[in-house]
């Protein structure tokens, strides 16, 4: 009787946390609407993008910003010493267009993260009244930036982060990218980061647009230098100290293909992982035992609860109800993954049902990630 009581406590919490976890979801549908002209005098906005070994992404990028409908734009590429031809790719850019200039970076001083320099290196070159932070995955739609320059003005957002549309191509993209996203947006409920009266923080790496006078008021990224989740301590920094912070989708606006292969996904998310649990293991054990129980726990469970009902003839109340709390788990997990596969990433239905796989693939990511960090091994921008 007590073993049956803690499962029936088990599926009830479980239960709630997945409606809980829907509704955060939920409200990612926030996105600014698309405007394709401005009236006035728009301020100047410099776009600042950081590339390191980005040949394969710099022209892509690039052009899709020289593209902008925005009038009053500047465009700093800068090359952290990439090994590859990203350099003379933005060089030949740069030759063609007049509103991109490109930075060749500095040796990455003692205490700093590269990417982070790269950006301050940037931003000291600039003239923008308003900063954007863009990383080199990303590809923006024409209007992209008069639509966000609208909606930071009507709404008087001091910083905007965006969540590009997430480009999924290969099997494994469309296995592990899900699960790993998804609960991450979980753990920065937007709604909560929008609201000034909650301290929850986050932003967005890919994308954050920032006024200059604010970015100033809380020491840029000096005061950053050494984070690897620059975006969240930045969100905090601006969020603490008072100013409007902003995060929303950006399906209709950006895009980003983040990694293409398995061993680009498994470098990518253990770098930073752990840093986006905030460094805390009680996050750590709290993901993991939540990972473990929707992909293996309730399938187990409800496979279990079946056959003690059906085949081995055990009708009490008790178990009756685990087999129906359980049938409506599986399916509750089942209609998420079915619904984040439609709407969130636009992949085929089916991949819902790879969600087991993932979730393991995710927890050995969750324990790589903690692994390199506390045991002190390491984590860089990029090789």
């Amino acid at each position: 009787m007590p073993a049956l009581v803690i499962i029936s406590i088990f599926t009830s919490f479980l239960t709630v946390f997945l409606l809980n976890f829907r509704k955060a979801i939920a409200y990612y549908d926030d996105e600014p609407p698309v405007i394709e002209n401005l009236q006035g005098n728009p301020p100047l906005v410099s776009i600042i993008v950081p590339m390191r070994n980005e040949e394969k992404n710099a022209r892509r990028c690039i052009e899709s910003l020289i593209s902008q409908c925005y009038p009053n734009l500047e465009i700093i590429a800068v090359d952290d010493r990439s090994r590859d031809n990203t350099l003379n790719i933005l060089k030949e850019l740069a030759s063609r267009y007049n509103n991109l200039r490109v930075i060749e970076g500095n040796p990455v001083p003692k205490g700093w993260v590269g990417k982070n320099y790269a950006l301050w290196q940037g931003v000291k070159q600039s003239k923008g009244d308003w900063l954007l932070f863009i990383d080199a995955d990303t590809v923006s739609e024409p209007y992209m930036l008069t639509s966000v320059m609208r909606y930071v003005d009507e709404n008087n957002i001091d910083m905007l982060s965006i969540s590009p549309f997430q480009i999924l191509e290969t099997f494994w993209e469309r296995v592990i990218q899900p699960v790993v996203l998804s609960s991450i947006y979980y753990t920065f409920p937007y709604g909560r980061v929008n609201d000034p009266r909650s301290k929850i923080a986050a932003a967005n790496g890919q994308f954050i647009l920032i006024r200059r006078s604010v970015y100033e008021a809380i020491g840029g990224h000096p005061a950053v230098k050494n984070s690897i989740v620059e975006d969240v301590a930045l969100a905090n920094l601006v969020k603490g100290l008072g100013y409007r912070l902003h995060f929303v989708k950006g399906r209709r606006l950006i895009k980003t293909r983040m990694y293409t292969n398995f061993s680009e996904i498994w470098e990518g998310w253990t770098k930073n992982l752990f840093f986006e649990l905030g460094r805390k293991w009680s996050q750590v054990i709290f993901s993991l035992f939540i990972l473990l129980a929707c992909g293996f726990i309730a399938p187990v469970l409800f496979t279990w609860s079946f056959v003690n009902v059906l085949f081995l003839g055990s009708r009490t109340l008790h178990s009756l109800l685990i087999l129906a709390e359980s049938a409506f788990l599986l399916a509750l997990i089942i209609y998420n993954s079915w619904w984040q596969a439609l709407k969130l990433f636009a992949i085929p239905r089916y991949y819902s049902f790879t969600v087991p796989m993932g979730i393991l693939i995710y927890i050995a990511l969750i324990v790589s990630s903690t692994y390199k960090v506390v045991s002190g091994k390491g984590v860089i921008w990029k090789a």
